[in-house]
């Protein structure tokens, strides 16, 4: 072998003996050689589930919370599932399916989801579930009953201030502890003006017939009325339609209508569902939850400081219908019912 060979095998013994040196050492101390590079696990997406019995399509109370849970899904990446239309029959199976499913949150939008979801959320601790408009809890289940009153109670106020008739109207889908309390306020702020005020109700039992809600507001304009406010999902919007026949306004319910009729529709109270329900979902991603009903009341805005849930619409292409004293008086209402100076308490019993 040559003098320049032994070098070379000099030197690939002495890389080879460093190498084994290395690999001894580390062995010595318990850590193996890493590979330089590595692969992350994807995280597992939380998994949120909105039901309703509403539509989606309605325009105003199932569409509200299907847009909230949409926004949801763009702001914070959760795993959204969303499902409209549920019979009421089919209720206690659609949330156990559900959370057969590994749901970190249930949604459940409607008053009729309370018992159900306290009869299937036992079985599933690690599931939360919310109920909007709901009066049960449990460990794992909330509730938010939104002070929707407190909005009506403002419109009726709005009404009576500018009615020419001196009558008004309520058209109800059914006769539900929230939407008799929705009923309450209206006529509590109309009264509030006018101690004189008519307010004629009726309650269709229907959510889904605008030609019977349509019905029920041709008789009250017949009978006078020249606002009415309906709690009627689709149903409602037989009575918007009336209203722009005869002439007289409307108010829309949970969602702002104006867009259904914009010469018509005159303001709405709105439920600030975005708000509620990025909430429930911070909760539970911070492990904050805690299974309790909340009554939620006035905020100024959407979005607006404070606790509070339900404001009214704006008036769009009808504000200079307004006049200026009737929205001064309005925006007082509305800070002394936030202040709770003016009371409008729960009632879920109609009055005469």
């Amino acid at each position: 072998m040559t003098i320049i060979g032994k070098e070379k095998a000099i030197t690939c013994l002495v890389i080879v003996a460093a190498v084994a040196v290395v690999l001894i050492v580390a062995a010595g101390v318990g850590h193996p050689i890493q590979p330089y590079y590595s692969y992350a696990q994807p995280a597992t997406p939380f998994k949120v589930v909105f039901v309703t019995d509403a539509k989606f399509n309605d325009g105003g109370w199932g569409a509200v919370g299907f847009n909230a849970t949409q926004a949801m899904k763009s702001k914070f990446g959760v795993a959204l599932t969303s499902a409209d239309s549920i019979a009421i029959p089919d209720i206690e199976s659609t949330l156990t399916g559900y959370a057969d499913a590994g749901a970190n949150l249930i949604i459940a939008q409607g008053f009729q989801w309370g018992d159900p979801v306290v009869k299937v959320a036992p079985t599933y601790p690690d599931t939360k579930f919310v109920v909007m408009t709901g009066l049960v809890n449990a460990s794992n289940v909330a509730s938010i009953y939104p002070m929707q009153q407190q909005g009506s109670f403002l419109l009726g106020a709005l009404a009576a201030m500018m009615s020419k008739t001196g009558t008004i109207g309520f058209v109800g889908g059914e006769t539900y502890p929230n939407i008799i309390n929705i009923a309450e306020g209206y006529k509590q702020g109309a009264k509030l003006i006018n101690p004189n005020m008519k307010v004629v109700s009726t309650y269709l039992h229907d959510f889904n017939n605008p030609a019977k809600g349509k019905e029920a507001a041709l008789a009250q304009i017949n009978s006078g009325a020249d606002f009415l406010l309906h709690v009627a999902d689709t149903s409602g919007h037989g009575v918007i339609e009336a209203a722009a026949e005869k002439g007289v306004y409307a108010f829309g319910a949970v969602a702002d209508q104006n867009k259904l009729a914009p010469n018509t529709v005159l303001s709405s109270f709105v439920i600030d569902m975005d708000k509620a329900y990025d909430q429930a979902y911070k909760s539970v991603k911070a492990g904050t939850f805690v299974g309790k009903l909340t009554k939620p009341g006035l905020e100024t805005g959407k979005g607006g400081p404070g606790d509070g849930i339900v404001y009214l619409a704006a008036f769009h292409s009808l504000d200079n219908k307004v006049p200026a004293n009737v929205k001064a008086k309005l925006a007082q209402l509305t800070q002394d019912v936030i202040s709770g100076k003016i009371q409008v308490p729960e009632r879920t019993t109609p009055t005469a």
